[in-house]
C-alpha cells in the first residue's frame, strides 16, 4: 500500500492517470456505439486513479513550491526555475498531443452548433462548444499552451547552455591532465611505445590534437565533435521557430469556405462556425464547373457504376485590381495556390438558375396557319444574362428546378419565367421542360395572350456553384524553415558525439582520461583496444 501511494504521488503516477482517464474518455465518446457496465467500471477506476494521483501531486507541489520559495527568497528566481522544469515540458506536450489528436482526428472542426448537437448529442455537443473543441487550434488555451512550451524551451536552454558552452568551447575548459585535473578526470594507466603513432591514430579518428612538452612529460589533449553539444539547442531553436509559425497561422491565418456560382465572381470567405466574413485581397471567378463520372474517365467501367460521380473540378481565374493575374483548375485532392493562399475543391451544389438554356421561338399566329414555317429562330440564355433577339430584350426572371416538387432538387423538371421587353411592354413569359405544358400555360395566362411569340425549352443545364475551402497560412514558410533547422539539429545531436582524451606520458607509461557525452564506456573500451593493437603492431 505504501508503494502504491508513493507511485500515485509521483510524477509517473500522474502521467499514467492522465493518459488512462483521457484514453478511456476518448474510447467511450468516439469509439463505442453502446457504453456497457464494464466501460463504466473502467471509467470510474481511471477517474478515481487520476483524481487521487492529481490530488497527491498537487499537495506535494504546494509543499515543494513553498519550500522552493523559501529557498529562493526571490519570486523571479522561483518562477525562472519553475519554467525551466522538464516535468512542465512533458506535461505541456502531453496536453498538446491530446488536444491535437481531438482536433485533427475525433472532432470535426468549424462546424455549426447544430451539427455538434446532431452528431454527439446535446450533453456532449454543448460541452464541445463550450470548451472550444469545435475550433481547438484557434482556442485561447491551445495558443497559451504553445506559448508556455516556448517559454519553457527558452528558459531551459538559457539555464543549461552556459555550463555546456564552458565545457565545450570556453578557454577555461580542462586541456591538460595535470595533478589537479587528475583528481577530477580519474585517468587509467597504460603503456605506450610511440607517441607519434598515438598522435597519428587520433588524427585518423578525426580528433583535433594538441601536444605540449614539459620537461620529461608529454601532455596530449584530443577533442572532436564539440558542436554536437549544440545539437539539442539547435533543435530547441527549430521548435521555437515552428511554434512561432504555428502561432502566426493560429492568430493571423484564415481557413474558411468560398462559394462561387458558375460565371460569377466572389471575394468573401466565410470563416468558422460563426461564418465571419473575411474579404480576400483578390476575387475568384468561376469559369466552368464539371462533374466527372467513372464512365467518362474509364469507358470499360461496369455500367452499374458508369454514371457514379468520381470527382469534380472547377476552372477559375484570379482577379486582382480588375485584371486576371492567374488561371487554373481546382480538382479534388489537387489544390490551386495563389501566393500564400490555397484553394481546395471542397463541395458543389445546384442553384436556382441555369448555366445554359436553349429556346426555340415560334410565331403564335403562324403556329395555327402554317406550322411548318412557324419557327422563326433560336437563342441561348443563362442566368444573369440579357439576350437581344429580334425586337426583344430577354432575361431570366425566375428558375424552378422541379416544377412538380420544388423541394426535390435531385430530379430536374425545370420551369423558367423569362422577362421579355417587347416594344417597351414587359411580359413574364413561362417556359417549361415539357412543350405541352408550355402550350397549356400560354392558353391559360391572361397577361400573355397578346404576346406574339411562344418560347419552347430546347435543353437546360443547371447552374452549379463550386464550394472552395480557402486557407491562408502566412506561418507556413516559417514552419518549413524550422523543420529544416530541426533536421539539422537532430543530425548534429544524434550523429556526432563530443569526445575528449587526455594523455600525460612519462617514458612508456601514460595516464589516460576519457570524456564522452554519450556511450562513454563503449568509447573507452574500443579506444583502449585500438591502442593495444597499435602497441603490439
Amino acid at each position: 500500500m505504501k508503494r502504491l501511494i508513493e507511485f500515485l504521488s509521483g510524477y509517473g503516477g500522474l502521467v499514467l492517470g492522465f493518459l488512462m482517464f483521457s484514453g478511456i474518455s476518448i474510447l467511450g465518446l468516439f469509439h463505442l456505439e453502446e457504453v456497457s457496465t464494464v466501460y463504466w467500471i473502467a471509467f470510474s477506476f481511471g477517474t478515481i486513479f487520476f483524481v487521487i494521483s492529481f490530488s497527491l501531486n498537487l499537495y506535494n507541489w504546494i509543499k515543494a513550491i513553498m519550500k522552493d520559495y523559501k529557498r529562493h527568497r526571490n519570486i523571479f528566481s522561483f518562477i525562472y526555475d519553475f519554467f525551466a522544469s522538464l516535468k512542465l515540458a512533458i506535461f505541456i506536450m502531453l496536453v498538446l498531443g491530446i488536444l491535437s489528436m481531438l482536433g485533427s482526428t475525433y472532432i470535426k472542426q468549424n462546424e455549426s452548433f447544430e451539427w455538434y448537437l446532431d452528431n454527439f448529442g446535446y450533453e456532449v455537443g454543448i460541452w464541445i462548444w463550450r470548451l472550444w473543441l469545435n475550433d481547438v487550434f484557434h482556442s485561447w488555451y491551445y495558443i497559451a499552451f504553445i506559448v508556455l512550451l516556448a517559454i519553457n524551451l527558452i528558459v531551459c536552454s538559457i539555464k543549461r547552455l552556459p555550463r555546456v558552452w564552458k565545457q565545450a568551447f570556453s578557454r577555461e575548459r580542462i586541456m591538460k591532465l595535470d595533478e589537479k585535473a587528475e583528481k577530477h578526470l580519474k585517468p587509467i594507466t597504460a603503456k605506450i611505445s610511440n607517441v607519434d603513432e598515438v598522435i597519428r591514430m587520433l588524427s585518423r579518428k578525426g580528433f583535433k590534437v594538441f601536444m605540449e612538452k614539459e620537461g620529461d612529460k608529454v601532455y596530449i589533449f584530443a577533442e572532436k565533435g564539440r558542436f554536437s553539444r549544440l545539437g539539442v539547442y539547435i533543435t530547441h531553436i527549430a521548435l521555437l521557430i515552428i511554434m512561432a509559425g504555428a502561432l502566426i497561422d493560429a492568430i493571423v491565418g484564415v481557413r474558411g469556405s468560398l462559394i462561387v456560382a458558375e460565371g460569377d465572381t466572389n471575394d468573401v470567405v466565410l470563416v468558422g462556425p460563426e461564418q465571419k466574413r473575411y474579404k480576400l485581397p483578390f476575387a475568384v471567378h468561376l469559369i466552368d464547373f464539371r462533374i466527372k463520372t467513372y464512365g467518362e474517365e474509364n469507358p470499360r467501367v461496369d455500367e452499374r457504376f458508369a454514371q457514379a460521380i468520381s470527382s469534380f473540378e472547377s476552372d477559375i481565374e484570379i482577379i486582382n485590381s480588375g485584371s486576371v493575374v492567374a488561371k487554373g483548375t481546382v480538382k479534388v485532392n489537387e489544390p490551386f495556390d495563389y501566393g500564400r493562399y490555397r484553394l481546395f475543391q471542397a463541395t458543389y451544389g445546384i442553384l436556382d438558375g441555369t448555366s445554359k438554356m436553349g429556346i426555340i421561338v415560334v410565331d403564335r399566329k403562324k403556329a395555327h396557319e402554317d406550322p411548318e414555317n412557324a419557327v422563326i429562330g433560336t437563342f441561348e440564355i443563362r442566368s444573369g444574362q440579357v439576350v437581344e433577339f429580334k425586337n426583344m430584350l430577354i432575361s431570366i426572371e425566375r428558375v424552378i428546378l422541379n416544377v412538380h416538387d420544388p423541394n426535390n432538387r435531385d430530379e430536374l423538371a425545370p420551369g423558367v419565367v423569362l422577362k421579355v421587353l417587347l416594344n417597351r411592354t414587359p411580359y413574364n413569359v413561362p417556359v417549361v421542360y415539357d412543350p405541352k405544358l408550355t402550350a397549356m400555360l400560354y392558353s391559360h395566362i391572361e397577361q400573355i395572350k397578346d404576346f406574339p411569340y411562344m418560347f419552347f425549352m430546347n435543353g437546360f443545364e443547371p447552374l452549379f456553384f463550386s464550394g472552395f475551402e480557402v486557407s491562408y497560412n502566412p506561418g507556413t514558410p516559417i514552419i518549413w524553415l524550422g523543420s529544416i533547422i530541426l533536421v539539422l539539429g537532430m543530425a548534429v545531436a544524434f550523429y556526432s558525439v563530443h569526445r575528449k582524451i587526455w594523455f600525460r606520458i612519462e617514458g612508456d607509461t601514460a595516464k589516460i582520461a576519457f570524456y564522452s557525452h554519450k556511450f562513454k564506456e563503449e568509447f573507452k573500451r574500443s579506444f583502449l583496444r585500438e591502442l593495444g593493437e597499435l602497441k603490439n603492431g
